[in-house]
């Protein structure tokens, strides 16, 4: 994982769990992939600041929330950036340089 890359997707959120879910503790701990780790894909894009109850509730107990809100992107999807996210109850496009673009209503 790029440093750079790691400090934006954490300076994106701002301090606080970008996923927010019932379970959420608030602090973006851990760095998720919301396309499966591979090879060339540690990206901005691909990137979100979760808190650990986030993560492992889209990772191991329901993906689908996580699918739904756009925390989880198919692996075979060509650029993630083109799926929006889910920050906090609003949907947004991840941009490269670490910015958010809103996406409106969104569906998935």
């Amino acid at each position: 994982m790029p440093e750079e890359v790691y400090a934006t997707v954490m300076q994106r959120s701002q301090g606080r769990c970008e996923a927010g879910l019932d379970c959420c503790t608030g602090s973006p701990e851990e760095w998720h992939h919301r396309q499966r780790r591979q090879r060339n894909n540690d990206l901005v894009v691909n990137g979100a600041a979760l808190c650990h109850a986030c993560h492992h509730y889209i990772t191991h107990v329901d993906p689908s929330v996580g699918r739904e809100r756009g925390l989880i992107v198919h692996s075979h999807h060509p650029d993630p950036g083109q799926v929006p996210m889910m920050i906090r109850d609003e949907w947004f496009y991840l941009l490269a340089d670490g910015g958010l673009e809103p996406a409106g209503e969104v569906q998935l």
